[in-house]
């Protein structure tokens, strides 16, 4: 079972970040982060926090600190599949990739300009079937 299995079925079971990173050995940030990408439950349970403290909205200390480790944890594995599949997010989340305004706003643009792509190719079809008409249309006259 890999970690993050390990830390969405210790959460679903009732176990709290704390004590997940307790059990496993990880700092409580980074289970934390982990639980906000693994769970919708998770992310829900915070969203109702309210006007309390928000303990997940992380400074921007704690964020280059979540960075740190998992940059280290993937330099040190000697799985490279999980290797690169660190890296790449690490290299994502950096760039903005996982932004969920940015992400929307990349999709709509990307369905507009399928959209006009779409529309062009239809347009072309319908000049291609004009022109075979025309051209039966020729042959069959002579």
């Amino acid at each position: 079972m890999g970690i993050d299995s390990q830390i969405l079925a210790a959460y679903n079971q009732g176990l709290k970040p704390d004590a997940i990173a307790e059990d496993l050995g990880f700092p409580v940030y980074a289970v934390k982060a982990k639980l906000m990408s693994l769970s919708s439950d998770y992310r829900k349970a915070c969203g109702q926090e309210g006007e309390e403290e928000d303990e997940l909205n992380f400074s921007r200390e704690e964020q280059l600190q979540i960075k740190r480790e998992l940059f280290n944890l993937a330099l040190s594995t000697e799985d490279e599949h999980l290797k690169g599949k660190l890296l790449l997010n690490l290299r994502d989340d950096g760039k903005g990739r996982k932004d969920v305004v940015k992400n929307t706003q990349n999709t709509i643009g990307t369905m507009n300009l399928l959209q006009l792509v779409n529309g062009s190719i239809q347009q072309a079809r319908q000049g291609a079937r004009a022109f075979q008409g025309t051209l039966q249309e020729r042959f069959i006259e002579t």
